[in-house]
């Protein structure tokens, strides 16, 4: 696997989770999003640290789905 499927620049990112700059700040700020790494003068994000903040996110809906007697 190259590192170009690991990793997201912040523009892919961006793009990826369809929000602008500012959310992406306020994101990581506030809300535990993961902050960007640095190679040299590079910031990316490990794709496998965005899917698991991802999976941590509660689910918009839920539905208790309780069997009825017949």
């Amino acid at each position: 696997m190259t590192m170009k499927h690991l990793t997201f620049n912040k523009v892919q990112l961006l793009d990826e989770l369809d929000i602008v700059e500012n959310t992406l700040r306020a994101l990581i700020e506030q809300r535990g999003f993961p902050h960007p790494r640095k190679m040299g003068s590079k910031l990316f994000w490990l794709i496998s640290e965005v899917a698991e903040w991802l999976h941590s996110c509660p689910k918009a809906w839920t539905t208790n789905v309780e069997s009825k007697p017949d």
